[in-house]
């Protein structure tokens, strides 16, 4: 899984620290923070208010409505409602409509003990352009304290939780906007309302015919070369952010401005791409106690998946981040352990996601989320879907904790692995020893069997949806999603590949439908200043592929290479032209499916300008695998 490099990292934080201010403005214009260079909406800092059990209300009651009409404005440069056609324009930043509790209820505030939310129903008046960034809804209280919750562009309805010991006493309601950018939206309604809505997505599309007598070699043959639509769904924040929980649909604009549409997914299939991976990352979806993911969410999910599919796509969605602890570690500061801090819960809590861990409470955590998730995606995936889509059952699986050994190295990316470092002999490279042995380590041996198990719970969750879901393709990773973890049991140091051979393909009710998905990164060498394709990373791609062929293509399980590239920055053209052909030939050789990593600096699809980066490299790629 490559994601925004580590470059930015600190950039991130610097934002943050300017983000965080924001929420202060209103009570102190000196707050006020003029050098968003950013045309999209800063983050909020707001509570888990789904972790809470709903407070006691004493009676049942309709929504009660709050009027626009009599409002004032801060700022009025430019801002304006209409009470016919309900439009709502703020020249932003920092400006807003006010509607006071003296306006809508003729007291100075609003007794809302028995209402959970204010509910407010929208929609931008010029969608797809930058006048329906995202807006904020407020609540003050009498107390001068206040709630805000994120009105995001991808949303026609959302709630901002009230507070239950506030809630008595309420003085005012403001929409407003720190975006530099105006906006423009007609405000269907807005109310006080004791429930909100969440029913989780079910398939309801016509029934498509399944191509049965399909078999996962054949499908993988089909699927060919693809790319994936990275920085995207799979985008979350950090821990170390105080809006972790509250980005909400706006996830979907946090690491790539660009937004998918029908024209940005046409582009690439009509140049020859045959395959989309769709990363979704859902445990920063889930909305209430019961791991109900956000309905929208999963509504928009399913709109790009249906256009893709539409393209003549083979489309693999999956779950993505929801093991992490990488990224949260990044940003590193001089207080004791606080990168330590930043990992996954210890044990986790509940819709922190699953992790490759044996403590039974982790345990018990991560089968609990992985099934509930993959019984909503599903069933809101189902029979209006052929074997056009492929699921994922996880990304990249591993333990983020795992520095069980002290002194050693993190064994989070290389459990029970031996991995040798390579050095220059008479002008060939040899290996000058082994930077990693965990062959014989226990806890990593360990945690294989419980990744076995997990993979199992995803695949039993998804064929239990029956329909199609009792057929469908479903292609399962290995520790990390790494080659070498998932092969047969070897110790080869000719071949220098060394796996343990703990990996194990979960029982399956449907024949020939499941897939093994490994990730491909290969790495360069700087002789002299200059970055070359080395002989070795060549010769270990040949390994490794003979490899899967023994043990898994031959058995009737093929293999989708889901990620592979190279950071433009890692290697000239000419070399990263010279490895992705030897690697393309390779898999297509074996009847493997390749899936770039498409996002970021190795990026080779242009989605602003639709266009490629470097038609070289990928037009080199397309002509590999699209001749007869």
């Amino acid at each position: 899984m490559r994601r925004i490099s580590l470059f930015y990292y600190p950039i991130f934080f610097l934002l943050f620290l300017t983000f965080s201010s924001c929420s202060l403005f209103l009570h102190s214009k000196s707050n006020e923070d003029k050098n968003d260079t950013e045309k999209s909406d800063e983050r909020i800092p707001a509570v888990n208010y789904y972790l809470l059990p709903e407070d006691e209300v004493s009676q049942t009651l309709e929504d009660y409505p709050i009027s626009l009409s009599k409002h004032y404005f801060w700022g009025k440069e430019d801002c304006s409602y209409d009470n016919e056609t309900k439009i709502l324009k703020i020249n932003g930043p920092w400006k807003g409509l006010v509607i006071s509790a003296q306006s809508f209820f003729g007291k100075e505030s609003f007794d809302a003990s028995d209402y959970r939310y204010i509910k407010i129903e929208y929609s931008p008046v010029n969608p797809g352009s930058e006048s329906n960034l995202p807006f904020r809804l407020r609540c003050d209280y009498s107390d001068g304290s206040s709630e805000f919750q994120l009105c995001e562009r991808k949303r026609t309805v959302q709630y901002l939780r009230l507070n239950s010991e506030k809630k008595s006493a309420i003085s005012s309601i403001i929409i407003w906007t720190g975006s530099d950018v105006p906006i423009e939206y007609k405000i269907h309604s807005l109310c006080f309302t004791q429930d909100k809505s969440l029913n989780p997505i079910v398939d309801d599309k016509e029934p498509k015919t399944f191509n049965d007598s399909l078999s996962a070699i054949d499908l993988v043959k089909e699927m060919g070369f693809g790319w994936n639509l990275g920085n995207t769904f799979d985008a979350h924040s950090f821990h170390w952010q105080p809006d972790y929980w509250t980005l909400g649909m706006e996830t979907e604009f946090h690491w790539s401005k660009i937004e998918t549409t029908p024209e940005l997914l046409s582009f690439p299939k009509s140049q020859g791409y045959k395959t989309i991976r769709i990363p979704v990352t859902w445990f920063t979806h889930i909305v209430d106690d019961k791991y109900t993911i956000d309905p929208d969410w999963m509504r928009r999910v399913k709109q790009v998946v249906d256009w893709a599919i539409d393209a003549g796509y083979y489309v693999i969605l999956n779950e993505h981040h929801s093991v992490h602890g990488d990224q949260e570690t990044t940003y590193k500061t001089d207080k004791v352990n606080e990168f330590e801090s930043r990992r996954m819960n210890s044990p986790l809590k509940y819709a922190d996601g699953y992790i490759v861990n044996t403590n039974p409470d982790d345990i018990a955590e991560s089968k609990r989320f992985l099934s509930k998730i993959w019984t909503q995606i599903a069933t809101a995936f189902n029979n209006g879907y052929d074997e056009h889509l492929i699921f994922e059952t996880m990304n990249e699986p591993r333990n983020p904790r795992d520095y069980h050994i002290p002194g050693e190295s993190a064994h989070e990316w290389n459990p029970g692995l031996k991995l040798s470092w390579l050095k220059i002999v008479d002008g060939k490279e040899v290996i000058g020893g082994y930077w990693c042995n965990n062959l014989n380590c226990q806890l990593c041996l360990s945690e294989y069997e419980v990744l076995n198990e997990y993979n199992q719970v995803c695949l039993d969750a998804i064929r239990a949806t029956g329909g199609n879901n009792a057929k469908r393709f479903v292609m399962i990773p290995g520790m990390g999603t790494g080659i070498v973890p998932a092969l047969n049991k070897i110790e080869d140091a000719e071949l220098d590949i060394f796996s343990p051979g703990k990996f194990k393909m979960p029982s399956d009710i449907a024949k020939d439908k499941l897939i093994l998905t490994v990730h491909k990164y290969p790495q360069w060498k700087e002789i002299e200043g200059n970055i070359f394709f080395r002989e070795s990373t060549k010769e270990s791609i040949t390994n490794q592929f003979v490899q899967l062929n023994q043990d898994f293509i031959q058995r009737g399980i093929p293999i989708v290479i889901g990620e592979t590239g190279a950071l433009k920055s890692d290697a000239p053209l000419e070399e990263r032209i010279k490895c992705f052909s030897h690697l393309f030939i390779e898999a297509k050789k074996y009847g493997m499916s390749v899936i770039w990593w498409d996002c970021g600096d190795y990026a080779q699809i242009n989605r602003k300008n639709l266009e490629f980066y470097e038609p070289a490299l990928t037009e080199t790629l397309l002509d590999i695998y699209n001749q007869e």
